[in-house]
């Protein structure tokens, strides 16, 4: 039989009475001997990672073979990479300058190249910087008279020139300004025009220099055709107190030709009378300008006498050949006499198609149309030798065409240099040894180009014999091949 309740009770109370004193001991609860399952895992997630035991569980961890391979993978991968990248670096700093500098050389050449192309007007290109001066000083840097100034363009004509027009180009001097007018009247179409001006020690600001110019404008507002047909390039030059300047008319040439608007171009003397439409020559056998050849316009003069009318002059080819006939007027080449010279007039007389220079000679100075880019330029060491133009033309392959139908006036006393008689005589023997230069130039190149024997070596061969023979024989060019 179980005791009863009040004893266990009693004993309960003796047994606290008997305790140390000031020792409190809490009353069991609900909530301390049952705590509620939300709680009891909040307080163990709260305490899973006590700070004293964080420790512990790293060390854990790193126990594992796992981790410890990751790891050291990871330390000696960095290892690898920092090695080939300084080594890389190392090895390449030469290389790298190198190529760094071509790339920005590149980038440069197609930085100016876009400009070109699309004509920047930013002023981005160094090039613009350079002024005429400087650039044309250096383009005729071989010109046997210096340039004192040099303006391309000093005058533009209103008129813009359509692409099947050809432009004469011509030189003059102050004394020769009434010509280019008349010549402006005549053609009616573009001209390319170079006029030298002297200069005295007083330079550009010099009275007598403002003065031509002042005279040119005033020419520009007065002449209407002058101001719509003709531009105008100016240079200026030591005339050694002449008022007209002597000499460096090669360059004055390469200069109007150079500045010319249209890609046919007609080499004219300021000084003529009366032309022909070359327009519609030029059209019809423009061909054969295209294919590297030349059209010869025949000049017919007046003869050398007292009695000649210069004031009046055929201008259809009947009344030309009737005039011709009759003596009273000549076709003119100079260096000969009328209707003797290479142009053959007996052979423009009957012709109906254009037809070859029968004879040339090194003296030819014809008139002459030819396109403006690809053919020699005047030898500028002259001061005045028309016929060195033509014959570089003429050695480089350029068939020569006179033209059956057109011709140009001239009175036939016109110089055919304007050369003192002392640069007379020291230019006949310059030029005879251009022309055996000239010879040797072609004649070399032709022979490397291995186009010798073809037809674009045959006026090398006809002109230059003489000279071949040395070339020859000094083993300067292939020998003659045997038939």
């Amino acid at each position: 039989m179980a005791p009863p309740r009040s004893s266990e009770s009693g004993a309960t109370t003796v047994a606290s009475r008997s305790t140390k004193p000031g020792f409190h001991q809490r009353k069991p609860s609900l909530t301390s001997a049952c705590p509620p399952t939300g709680a009891r895992s909040m307080d163990k997630s709260r305490n899973a990672f006590p700070p004293s035991s964080l420790t512990q569980y790293c060390k854990r961890l790193y126990r594992l073979r796992i981790v410890r391979l990751l790891g050291w993978t990871y330390v000696l991968t960095s290892l690898v990479l920092s090695t080939m990248h300084l080594f890389s670096s190392l090895t390449s700093s030469h290389s790298s300058k190198s190529l760094g500098s071509a790339t920005a050389l590149v980038q440069d050449m197609n930085h100016i190249q876009k400009q070109q192309q699309f004509n920047l007007p930013d002023g981005l290109s160094p090039l613009n910087t350079l002024t005429y001066q400087l650039r044309l000083s250096k383009m005729f840097s071989k010109s046997l008279i210096r340039m004192d100034h040099l303006r391309p363009y000093w005058f533009t004509a209103t008129a813009s020139p359509t692409s099947d027009q050809i432009t004469i180009a011509t030189i003059l001097t102050m004394d020769e300004w009434p010509h280019l007018v008349r010549l402006a009247e005549i053609w009616q179409g573009p001209i390319s025009a170079t006029v030298q001006i002297p200069s005295d020690m007083g330079g550009l600001a010099s009275g007598a220099i403002l003065q031509h110019l002042s005279s040119i404008r005033r020419e520009y507002e007065t002449q209407p055709m002058l101001a719509r047909h003709v531009d105008l390039h100016l240079i200026v030059r030591p005339s050694n107190g002449d008022p007209v300047v002597h000499g460096g008319f090669q360059d004055s040439r390469n200069l109007a030709r150079l500045f010319s608007r249209t890609d046919i171009v007609a080499h004219v003397p300021v000084t003529i009378l009366w032309v022909s439409d070359l327009t519609t020559a030029a059209k019809t056998y423009r061909d054969r300008l295209l294919d590297g050849d030349v059209l010869i316009v025949p000049t017919f003069g007046f003869p050398n006498s007292k009695n000649a009318i210069t004031d009046e002059w055929p201008t259809t080819k009947s009344d030309m050949v009737e005039w011709a006939d009759e003596k009273r007027i000549g076709l003119l080449d100079y260096h000969w006499r009328l209707s003797e010279g290479p142009t053959s007039y007996p052979t423009w007389r009957e012709a109906t198609e254009p037809y070859l220079v029968p004879e040339y000679d090194y003296h030819y100075t014809p008139i002459y149309i030819s396109t403006r880019d690809d053919h020699p330029w005047c030898e500028e060491r002259f001061a005045d030798e028309p016929s060195s133009c033509l014959y570089s033309i003429y050695l480089n392959g350029a068939n020569l065409w006179v033209l059956p139908n057109d011709y140009v006036v001239r009175t036939g006393k016109e110089a055919e240099k304007k050369l003192t008689s002392e640069e007379s005589k020291l230019q006949v023997p310059m030029y005879k040894n251009y022309r055996i230069e000239q010879c040797v130039f072609y004649a070399r190149q032709f022979d490397q180009a291995g186009i010798f024997d073809t037809d674009r070596a045959k006026h090398v061969q006809q002109e230059c014999a003489k000279a071949l023979g040395s070339l020859r024989k000094e083993k300067i060019i292939s020998p003659k091949p045997i038939n």
